[in-house]
């Protein structure tokens, strides 16, 4: 064995002291070996030279591995029986043109089972970073994250966050919105028209965090909320779920709807009933995107600005500019006005 100028015998050499060369903690140089965090690229260098002086091969290796580049990107997004296809490829195609300005091609992984396609492809170095999509709230893909030596972007809030970086819409502040502003316009009976049941029981992220705030704003201002989960998408089935909503409350005078297929269907059953949109009922459209959302007032997915901002993260990662794993951003929501919410209109008085 030789012996460095410091005393220290090359080969023999140890992580504590790479890092005392380097002039960095223990902590940084363990980032640098297991990948879990980026390292800006001179502190990296720095080790990578320590290291090799010192003969310390995890370093090294770690260091050569981490230069090999796909400009390829994963997306994980598993189908559900719930999915919207429609959200679905609006978010899939906004992440490819936001990834194709810096070079990068996109992989889709669809199984549900997703974790275990995320750990392929992390260990056969076939991606540089990946996506997560359709974010349930308890979401193993997060927590596999924690295992992987490449950056993780959920575009959706689990509720660990801890190993990834999170960008979405603020779909609880949407909620809040929604009801505060049907209340400004004096609607104190209001319907919330779901989708299935069985996309809040699995717990898809978005949909709870704005029923959930919705339902709690409405108990805040003194709203009576009649919530109806859509037992299907054909037109009887939105009849059915209408006539029971009115059956439950006949003072209903606003609906907000978070399935999208459903907006020219609730318009269609209410003329069925006699009513009209927006003179007798007023109606929003929320969380949704499609054509059939744009026939009401809307408080939108969207798309574009969130997977934009995604790449951008994604980007930073890559690059060793980021190192706030656990990092959570919520983007606002922009209401757009078509008519259809209007003042209640107050019955007629003799």
């Amino acid at each position: 064995m030789s012996a460095s100028n410091d005393g220290i015998e090359v080969g023999v050499a140890g992580i504590k002291d790479v890092a005392a060369r380097a002039g960095v903690s223990i902590s940084t140089v363990s980032y640098v070996v297991s990948g879990k965090r980026k390292i800006k690229d001179e502190t990296r260098e720095r080790i990578y030279q320590a290291a090799l002086e010192l003969g310390y091969a995890p370093v090294v290796n770690a260091v050569n591995e981490s230069k090999h580049c796909t400009h390829v990107l994963a997306v994980s997004s598993p189908l559900r029986p719930y999915t919207d296809v429609s959200n679905y490829a609006a978010f899939f195609f906004a992440l490819a043109t936001a990834a194709k300005k810096y070079g990068y091609d996109l992989l889709l992984l669809m199984h549900e089972a997703g974790d275990h396609e995320m750990q392929r492809v992390a260990e056969d170095r076939i991606v540089d970073g990946i996506f997560l999509l359709d974010v349930l709230l308890s979401d193993s893909r997060t927590e596999i994250a924690a295992s992987l030596n490449i950056p993780v972007v959920s575009i959706g809030c689990a509720n660990n966050t801890s190993a990834v970086y999170s960008v979405d819409l603020d779909f609880a502040g949407m909620g809040r919105e929604a009801i505060e502003k049907a209340y400004l316009l004096g609607h104190r009976h209001i319907m919330l028209y779901c989708p299935g049941r069985h996309a809040f029981i699995e717990g898809s992220n978005f949909l709870v965090r704005f029923t959930d705030a919705a339902m709690q704003r409405a108990e805040e201002l003194g709203v009576t909320v009649t919530r109806k989960f859509a037992p299907g998408k054909t037109i009887d089935d939105v009849n059915l779920t209408i006539d029971e909503a009115f059956g439950e409350d006949p003072q209903i005078s606003a609906i907000i709807c978070e399935e999208s297929v459903s907006v020219g269907a609730i318009i269609a059953s209410l003329n069925r009933r006699g009513l009209r949109v927006p003179e007798d009922i007023s109606l929003m459209a929320a969380c949704v995107g499609g054509s059939s959302s744009r026939l009401a007032d809307e408080l939108p997915m969207n798309p574009n600005a969130v997977c934009e901002r995604a790449v951008e993260i994604m980007i930073a990662a890559l690059r060793g500019e980021r190192h706030d794993v656990g990092y959570v951003e919520l983007l606002p929501a922009e209401y757009h006005a078509r008519g259809t919410m209007i003042a209640r209109k107050l019955p007629t008085r003799n």
